[in-house]
Formats: structure tokens, C-alpha cells, sequence
């Protein structure tokens, strides 16, 4: 594999960084961007539903029972009523479980991005010891 060969040093390790950096942007601007549409789904949903009430209490009285258009009216209405629980279920359902894994996966990147610095750390410190010692004559190859 070429990643040994072609991901070593100090650009490279920046490189992943900020690929790492970008991705984690990214998920926070797809959580603001889930919550606002949630909001927006959530305000539609109380406006229509808001809409269908309204439409419901101008529902003809007795002079026009058993009429076809106070009958399409009411079904019109109730349907745009259900439309707009049917919109709230899958706002709070996006909120629930799309918004959740989303949070899931950023709290899951970030800990393996600091686990990767910390790595990094750790074998640049254990190499540069290990050069000191070369350079100081320490260890001798022959």
C-alpha cells in the first residue's frame, strides 16, 4: 500500500489534519443546517395545522348538508391537517435519529482526530530521542 510510502512527514501529517479539521466543520455547518430545517418544518407544520383549523371553522352549516363542495371542503381541510402532523413526526423523527447520529459521529471524529495528534505526538518525540542518541554516538552500527 502506498500509504507509508506517500504520507510521511511533515506535510502529510498536516494534510490529514486538516482534512480531519474540514470534516469536522463540515458536520457542525450539516448540525446547524438539521436544526434549522427542523425548526422550519416545525413552524410550517403549526402554520398549516394553523391553516386547516381555520378552514375547518368556515364549514357551511345546515343549508348546505349533504352538499359535494362543503363535503371536499372538510376533506381538503382534514387532509392539510394531517400533512402537517405528518410534517411534525418527521421533524421530530429527523431531530431524533438523524441529528443524534450526526452528534454521535462528530463526538467519535473528534476523539479519533485527538487520539491521531496524540500518536503523532508521541512517535515524533520517540524518533527524535532516538536520533539524539545516533547523532551523540550513543548507538554505533559497526
Amino acid at each position: 500500500m502506498g500509504f507509508s510510502v506517500h504520507l510521511q512527514g511533515k506535510i502529510a501529517h498536516e494534510a490529514l489534519l486538516s482534512r480531519q479539521d474540514a470534516e469536522i466543520r463540515l458536520m457542525d455547518s450539516m448540525k446547524r443546517w438539521i436544526v434549522n430545517k427542523v425548526k422550519c418544518d416545525r413552524d410550517y407544520a403549526i402554520s398549516l395545522s394553523s391553516t386547516a383549523a381555520q378552514g375547518l371553522k368556515t364549514t357551511p352549516g345546515d343549508d348546505l348538508a349533504g352538499s359535494l363542495v362543503a363535503t371536499s371542503w372538510r376533506s381538503i381541510m382534514e387532509e392539510l391537517d394531517n400533512t402537517a402532523k405528518q410534517i411534525r413526526q418527521n421533524a421530530d423523527s429527523i431531530e431524533s435519529k438523524a441529528l443524534d447520529a450526526l452528534n454521535s459521529l462528530n463526538v467519535e471524529k473528534r476523539k479519533v482526530r485527538k487520539l491521531y495528534q496524540e500518536e503523532h505526538t508521541r512517535i515524533l518525540l520517540q524518533f527524535t530521542h532516538v536520533s539524539n542518541f545516533i547523532r551523540a554516538g550513543i548507538f554505533s552500527f559497526g
